[in-house]
């Protein structure tokens, strides 16, 4: 008996570690999905960009774990392989997208009533809680990985504060390497807490593009980086915002224009940055439903 999971990458616009716990986060269409099965030895990986990397047997305890909790049945073993389009602990949300969908996957081969948005992205923080890969409980992140829009959330209290289901853009990355959960300092994010605030403030008011420009500034001082060139791109007229997502190193831009010029101008620009030679384009993706309620 086997079971499959989905979601996405999301696109980082507040980093709750700096914020004191308030995180936003918006959906972005780079695929996610596994194919989950019980055994009696958990392994599991996932062909990610064309890399096979290994599934933690931590993880896939942690969402037997939870997803039995859950469901009020045991799961004594969990195996997986899957494949996705994220590239690998760059802060686009990967680890939560994985989580998801392993949890909406073991909850289907326990025979559990699919939960609703909002209850699985506290299953995926569960999980990602006893595995030790978040700092914050970022629920704005697993909300986004799962649904559609923009979400703002109160980490600390794992509730939603505001979801914009019409959030839509096209955006440029770029991924410099890797960066794990496990080497992020949090006091260096904290040392920019009025940034961060203040980029919470804008997300509350549906400023989406300057609070990203505030928080990616805020994310590249903590990692002992300067936006003075990222920052350039909005000047110049490239971009109307940039930023950093979640504990990067993946740095984006919001084009001012989608024709095939500039989003070309605006790789090669971020490839100087980043020394990123292949940055990737894709679509922070809205609600079908514009009236989207991650409540039910």
């Amino acid at each position: 008996m086997e079971a499959v999971g989905r979601a996405h990458g999301a696109l980082g616009f507040v980093n709750a570690i700096g914020s004191g716990g308030y995180g936003a986060a918006a959906a972005l269409d780079l695929e996610l999905w596994v194919r989950a099965w019980p055994c009696s030895k958990p392994r599991g990986y996932t062909l990610t960009r064309g890399t096979r990397v290994e599934v933690s047997q931590e993880i896939l305890e942690a969402v037997a774990t939870v997803a039995g909790d859950y469901a009020g049945k045991s799961l004594q073993g969990l195996c997986a392989r899957g494949s996705s389009e994220i590239p690998l602990e760059a802060g686009l949300k990967g680890s939560s997208a994985l989580l998801n969908a392993l949890v909406e996957a073991a909850l289907r081969l326990l025979g559990a009533e699919k939960p609703g948005p909002l209850e699985l992205a506290r299953l995926g923080v569960k999980a990602a809680r006893l595995a030790g890969l978040t700092v914050t409980g970022a629920l704005d992140d697993h909300l986004a990985v799962s649904g559609c829009g923009g979400y703002a959330t109160n980490n600390n209290e794992q509730r939603l504060v505001h979801h914009n289901p019409t959030l839509e853009a096209a955006v440029v990355i770029a991924v410099p390497g890797r960066r794990s959960i496990k080497t992020i300092d949090p006091q260096a994010y904290k040392d920019y807490i009025p940034l961060y605030k203040a980029a919470w403030r804008l997300v509350l008011a549906d400023d989406w593009m300057t609070a990203a420009t505030v928080n990616g500034t805020a994310t590249t001082l903590a990692t002992g980086g300067n936006p003075k060139q990222l920052l350039a791109l909005v000047a110049k007229g490239l971009a109307t915002a940039v930023g950093v997502s979640g504990k990067g190193p993946a740095v984006y831009a919001i084009p001012r224009s989608t024709n095939e010029k500039t989003l070309e101008e605006l790789k090669k620009e971020l490839s100087k940055i980043t020394r990123d030679p292949n940055p990737i384009t894709a679509q922070i993706t809205p609600c079908k439903n514009k009236q989207h309620n991650p409540d039910n």
